[in-house]
């Protein structure tokens, strides 16, 4: 059961963070020399939240397959669509990708267990239809900001082990994912310095006793790493994002554990605040440097691993 406080909570949260991006997103430049194909169902059943984006350079081959970069966006796992995504990831697409930016079912309509089914689901839509999109599936990567970055984190590390997958409910998709990138990951589900806060959120994220089974064992993110097969994962932050704590703690981890991974850390921006996701947030502004650098940063560490 979700208590009214914490329905309150979320919704409340919903309207806040829709006012927040209203203003960047009305004024955004999408780039030119990306074709877009919008509003595709990777699972066939009429919802809204099961429907991506294909992104590709506008000068791509025909014929060819492109390698592919997987998004999930961010909004605590309870807000957001891939429109709020789109300016960024098309930006990466111009990099020599098709980005494939997906919706995903929200809190509290749905369970944490839920969402990543949802993103397996997507995978299993690369493995099984990329084809006809020039998606290569040979060549994946995954990324996500915020909370979508862990929903990206918790996939990938099941998507590598069954046995991670089985134990939260999922089937391994068979695709082979290279890299996995986030933006101010939003790693920490429970407990730290926001842990009044995601208390409530909690309510949301595992509703059930079953929910609860699955996941519980795996908030420990040193026994989600070690149970789980990462792929190399690049770690972005800055000094201005709230969350930052969330991404030195997962790169602790990382590093005790010898996995393959890098990090970067933004210095306090000089023109502009370089706060929360601020590669997608600045990035229809094309005087955000900061911002736009992110974004071959990302393509650079996607083609090192593919």
């Amino acid at each position: 059961m979700i208590s009214q406080e914490a329905r309150d909570l979320f919704t409340a949260n919903v309207a806040a963070m829709t006012a927040g991006d209203a203003p960047h997103l009305a004024v955004q430049v999408l780039p030119e020399g990306v074709n877009r194909r919008k509003d595709i169902a990777y699972i066939d059943d009429g919802s809204e939240a099961h429907l991506l984006d294909v992104y590709t350079p506008a000068d791509a081959e025909a014929g060819t397959k492109l390698p592919v970069i997987v998004d999930f966006h961010g909004g605590g796992l309870y807000y957001g669509n891939k429109e709020n995504n789109e300016c960024r990831d098309m930006l990466l697409a111009k990099q020599g990708f098709a980005v494939v930016n997906a919706n995903y079912s929200l809190v509290p309509s749905v369970s944490f267990p839920a969402q990543l089914k949802d993103a397996m689901a997507v995978l299993d839509w690369i493995r099984d239809r990329g084809a006809e999109y020039g998606l290569d599936a040979e060549r994946v990567c995954v990324t996500g900001d915020s909370a979508g970055g862990a929903l990206a984190l918790y996939l990938t590390a099941a998507n590598g082990s069954p046995q991670l997958a089985g134990a939260l409910g999922l089937k391994p998709s068979g695709v082979d994912v290279k890299a996995l990138v986030v933006t101010s990951g939003m790693f920490r589900l429970s407990g730290g310095v926001h842990a009044t806060a995601l208390s409530y959120y909690m309510e949301g994220y595992l509703q059930t006793p079953a929910d609860r089974i699955k996941i519980t064992p795996y908030l420990d993110l040193d026994k989600l790493i070690v149970d789980g097969a990462v792929p190399p994962i690049y770690m972005i932050t800055s000094v201005e994002d709230f969350i930052a704590d969330n991404t030195y703690e997962l790169a602790r981890i990382l590093h005790a554990r010898h996995k393959d991974h890098a990090m970067s850390v933004w210095p306090k921006g000089t023109e502009r605040a370089l706060g929360h996701v601020f590669n997608i947030v600045q990035a229809g502004d094309p005087e955000a440097a900061e911002a736009h650098q992110v974004v071959r940063d990302i393509a650079d560490y996607c083609k090192h691993y593919i």
